[in-house]
């Protein structure tokens, strides 16, 4: 059994069913799971993702209210 910190990058892809690559994403850690893998968050990536959804589009955001 493996243990993957997750990235930011990749929360806001799984997060975000309109992103190109959230498909792709969800496939991935959804196999690694099948085999038993487990995933953590660290407070970092849980600030970053609030930062980048909560942000304007006009400013690299995704724009979500919060």
């Amino acid at each position: 059994m493996a243990k993957y910190l997750l990235d930011t990058n990749v929360v806001l892809r799984l997060s975000n069913p309109s992103d190109d690559q959230h498909e792709l994403v969800t496939e991935a850690i959804a196999t690694l799971l099948t085999q038993g893998d487990e995933y953590y968050l660290t407070e970092q990536v849980l600030i970053e993702l609030w930062v980048v959804a909560t942000r304007p589009i006009n400013v690299n955001g995704l724009g979500w209210s919060a």
